[in-house]
């Protein structure tokens, strides 16, 4: 019975021995060398002696169409928007010599050298702002402690306000700084505008401009912010414990499901949620700490704390005075 040696990605060759004249048996001195692909053996048919093993370099995926393999196959880096050309740019030479060794004619380096240049020139200030931005792109995100997929939305983002002439006659750090923020509500990380103007140079106001420029031109709908998601950053920065926390989040999914959050800053329903569960475990913090913590104003946190108590009916919340309000620290079981 004829047997076939797998040898590569959809070729098979028929027959048991492929002789190469460089394999020799050290044991037999014999030149009859099978290879062995399918068990990864080199093997001497005269003898028996397992020569060596063969290490298989094609593929781990397996393609049964010229279309599937075109594309299933691999090359290079990934594609990533976080570059300026996506990691795939090539550039032109500088010698004078081709792949032979050869020197090239007065032509043809002439010709490379028109070439090189066309090469530079194109896309000149796109390139340049592209690579402006995506540093300070990458800057910002760290510093915030955003992830790379943030990075690569926000970064893909800034691509298509740049290919619609959005950016010209504005900042570009404020633009970018639009596209982060952009990126986080698109994911449900929870930044605010406040987190970002601290690492720019730029106000508040411009960026959530910039951000309603992105919305409007490139019909952006980017999803509303869950208050949920801002309870563990506020609560971990008022230092208070998992109790507290739970207590939180029942509270807001009580004022949820009677729609008072509804045209409400996210922060501030947040804010009121964590003062009235504090003040009903014992886990107290004055109003300045929590609306310090949330980035809100008392004013708007008591608002919003009047509210939720009136429509919750809350009777054991009872805001206390003087000495009786100082702030109560309580040792969290889990933290050290």
């Amino acid at each position: 019975m004829e047997t076939f040696i797998y040898v590569g990605e959809n070729n098979y060759l028929s027959g048991k021995t492929l002789n190469h004249t460089n394999d020799v048996c050290p044991n037999c001195s014999s030149k009859d060398v099978k290879y062995d692909y399918t068990r990864g053996e080199m093997i001497c048919r005269n003898c028996g002696l397992v020569m060596s093993k063969i290490i298989d370099r094609s593929p781990e995926w397996r393609a049964f169409s010229e279309d599937e393999k075109t594309s299933r196959s691999r090359v290079g880096s990934p594609i990533s928007a976080l570059k300026t050309d996506f990691g795939v740019s090539s550039s032109i030479s500088y010698g004078d010599k081709d792949i032979y060794g050869n020197k090239l004619n007065p032509n043809i380096l002439s010709k490379m050298r028109r070439l090189r240049r066309l090469n530079r020139r194109e896309s000149r200030s796109h390139i340049r702002n592209l690579r402006i931005a995506l540093r300070e792109l990458k800057r910002i995100c760290s510093q915030l402690e955003l992830s790379d997929e943030i990075a690569e939305i926000a970064a893909t983002f800034y691509r298509k306000a740049l290919k619609e002439d959005l950016i010209r006659g504005r900042s570009i750090e404020s633009m970018v700084a639009a596209a982060i923020y952009l990126a986080a509500r698109q994911a449900n990380i929870p930044v605010t505008l406040k987190d970002i103007e601290n690492h720019i140079n730029a106000d508040r106001k411009v960026i959530a401009r910039c951000f309603r420029l992105f919305v409007q031109e490139l019909q952006i709908r980017p999803t509303p912010v869950n208050p949920v998601v801002l309870i563990s950053k506020i609560c971990d920065e008022l230092e208070l414990t998992m109790r507290t926390q739970n207590e939180a989040i029942k509270i807001l999914e009580e004022t949820k499901h009677l729609r008072l959050d509804v045209g409400k800053n996210p922060s501030s329903i947040a804010a009121a949620s964590i003062y009235i569960a504090g003040i009903r475990t014992g886990e107290r913090r004055t109003q300045q700490q929590v609306s310090k913590a949330a980035k809100t104003t008392p004013v708007t946190l008591r608002n919003r704390f009047r509210e939720i108590v009136d429509a919750l009916e809350l009777a054991n919340v009872i805001v206390k005075r003087g000495a009786a309000s100082a702030p109560v620290y309580l040792k969290d079981p889990w933290k050290r």
